[in-house]
Parts: C-alpha cells; structure tokens; sequence
C-alpha cells in the first residue's frame, strides 16, 4: 500500500482591532471590579450583574462558533476517513475472533493436562484434587507449557500446593486424634468439639474450651450431689420429727383413754369360775397368787391408728394385747 498522503493549511486566526476590545473589557471590568452592593442598591446592582452575564455569554458564544467553522475541515475529515477504514477493521476483528478460538481450545487442553496432572500427583494420597480448581487457569497459561507439554516449573508448583495440603490433613488428623482422647479421657463426646476445629479454631483453643467445660460439669454435679445429700438429710430429719410426734400423740391418747377407764373399771375384778381365760392360778412355792385380766375399751378412728398404739405399748413393756374392733363410730 502506498503512503497515506494528506495535505492541509493550517487556518490563521485574526482578531480585528484586538487592542480596542481589551481595553473595552477592561474598562467594564475596572467599572464594576470595586461595586459596593448595598441594601439600597441592591436592585441595581442585580441589574448590573444580569447585563454583564449577558455580555459574556455573546462573546462565549461567538468563541464556540469561529471554533466550529474552524474545525469544519477536520471533521469532515475524520469522518471520511473512519468510513474509508471500516473494512479494513472488519478484516482485523474477523481474524481475531478466528485467532481468540484457537488460543481458546489450546487453553482448554492446557487445562486438560493440568487436571491429568493434578490426579496424577493426588492418586493414593487423601488430597481430593477437586480444591485446586481456583490455581487451573493460572496454571494452564502458555508461559508454562512448551506447546502442549507442561514445563518443570508448573510440575514443581503443583507439587508444591499438593504437598503442603498432604500436611494439612496430616495436622487436621492429628488435631482430631489428640481432642478425641482428651475427650475421651474426660468422659465427654467429643462432636461439638471437632466441629469447633472445622471452623477454623486453632487446637489449643479447643482444647482450652474442653477443659473449662469439663470444670464446670464437675463442679455441676458436685453442687447437684451436695444439694441431693442435703435433701435426704432433711427428709431424713423431717421423717423423724414426724415418727417422734406421732408417738407422742398415741401416748398422749393412751393415756388419756386409761385415766377413763379407770373410772368405770371395779376395782377389784369378779372371779369367775366359768371363765378360765378371765382367772389364772400361779403356784410360787407353796402360795397360790391370783391373776386377773382387765379389760379396757379405747376407741381408735382407724386401724393404724389403733396398730400403733398396739406397738407403743409393747415397745413399753406392757406385753401383747388383743383388740377387738366394733366397728366405725
């Protein structure tokens, strides 16, 4: 292609009587430069300033339009000459595209080597090669493969990633070993505790709160063993004090319903000969001692009631006695 000739005359800009308008401008700007504006004057000087915006608006404007007539040449220029090189644009973008699907696919089977490359390094290891998807563009650039075949220096930094998340895990499982059987030497699951490490908590700090909760449970249940320990005592205590009341309470009735029934007893029983169980005779050496029966009634309002007074009065020496009952008064 032959050069691209152009000739053009630069334009020449000729202000007439250039003097003449500074010193008009000037004379207006010196007049109106030391206004004092005042309440009273106010109105006119409002005035004043709508005249000089005017002013200088006209000659802004005049400036735009000797600008426009004299970039006329130029812009018809320009546009000429974008529509002369469109095709020549076309040609290049159609090129392009073409060239962006190649590199495209070559990328995408650069990225093909490096997923080989990345199960390849991570077979019969822990490390799922699934984590490393974020690095397979950086790593699938030209620069680190000669064609398709990849350098040394992209080997050695998969490697480099791989290995040092062969330690991660390494830690993590031994991390986990040492919380587990800290938890399982303290009686305690240790779930809550491994999920504490997933999160990103460091071991120490783990193992930190294991020990305070651990502290805590110990001192709960001794607190709850110590409260569990003071409530039998007491039931133990309140038990007594009733078992002590209610034997006060039936001696207190017994003794009650004697001095009755000393009242209506005879005081000397008959004899009755017909009646054995009513007369014993005892023979101490050559003496024969009579022995009678007395026969007392003591209402009871209930069968316990009257089975523990039965047991006070055994319990106080004065041997078994038969009760009859006769029914609910």
């Amino acid at each position: 292609m032959n050069e691209f000739n152009v000739t053009f005359e630069p334009a020449k800009i000729e202000v007439l009587d250039r003097e003449k308008f500074e010193e008009q401008i000037n004379s207006i700007a010196q007049a109106n430069s030391n206004r004092l504006v005042t309440i009273d004057s106010m109105a006119d000087d409002k005035k004043t300033r709508a005249e000089l915006r005017k002013l200088s608006k006209s000659l802004n404007d005049e400036k735009i339009c000797i600008k426009k007539e004299y970039n006329q040449p130029l812009t018809e220029f320009e546009v000429w000459f974008k529509k002369a090189v469109a095709v020549l644009d076309e040609a290049i973008s159609q090129i392009d595209s073409g060239i962006k699907d190649i590199e495209a696919e070559q990328k995408e089977a650069r990225k093909k080597v490096v997923h080989e490359l990345l199960v390849e390094l991570t077979t019969d290891t822990e490390v799922d090669s699934r984590i490393f998807e974020s690095f397979v563009d950086d790593w699938a650039k030209a620069s680190n493969f000669n064609d398709i075949k990849p350098k040394k220096q992209l080997i050695d930094s998969i490697t480099y990633v791989i290995d040092d998340e062969k330690q991660k895990i390494a830690e993590y499982k031994a991390n986990k070993d040492t919380i587990s059987n800290f938890c399982f030497g303290n009686n305690v699951s240790d779930t809550p505790y491994i999920r504490m490490l997933d999160s990103g908590k460091s071991v120490s700090e783990v193992m930190s709160a294991i020990s305070e909760d651990v502290l805590f449970e110990k001192q709960r249940k001794e607190a709850e063993e110590k409260r569990k320990e003071a409530e039998k005592q007491r039931q133990a205590e309140l038990g007594k004090q009733k078992q002590e009341y209610e034997t006060r309470k039936l001696e207190a009735s017994f003794n009650s319903a004697a001095s009755v029934s000393n009242e209506i007893i005879q005081s000397e029983p008959e004899k009755t000969k017909s009646s054995p169980d009513e007369e014993i005779a005892e023979v101490s050496g050559t003496k024969i001692v009579q022995k009678y029966r007395a026969v007392i009634e003591i209402c009871f309002s209930s069968l316990e009631e009257k089975n523990k007074w039965k047991q006070v009065m055994v319990d106080n020496g004065f041997g078994d006695f038969k009760a009859k009952e006769f029914g609910k008064i």
